[in-house]
């Protein structure tokens, strides 16, 4: 299971989240599927900013600070609901497979 675990930091041109899977930072294949869903959510919500892979357990939001809202957090739960439940959401689960827009 997926677990936001905050913001590692908070920088003027980027926001890097903490995400686990279980006890251990998450994956790189694990970061980059939930990237991919989290750009297709910017897309479908008009949002700017692109997130990427940092770290292990490391998801970068690309966007100055100044752009960044409460949003883009909710881009990052969505995207985490939409790994731990791929059945549930399965438009998300199969567009992810594609490459973003």
């Amino acid at each position: 299971m997926l677990r936001y675990r905050g913001i590692a930091s908070d920088e003027p041109e980027r926001s890097v989240f903490r995400i686990f899977d279980d006890e251990a930072p998450a994956s790189s294949e694990t970061l980059d599927r939930i990237a991919r869903i989290a750009a297709i959510l910017l897309a479908e919500n008009g949002l700017t900013g692109a997130f990427t892979v940092g770290a292990p357990g490391e998801l970068v939001l690309e966007l100055s600070r100044s752009d960044r809202s409460f949003f883009h957090n909710g881009i990052v739960f969505a995207a985490l609901d939409a790994v731990n439940d791929p059945v549930r959401n399965p438009t998300l689960t199969l567009r992810a497979g594609e490459k973003p827009p």
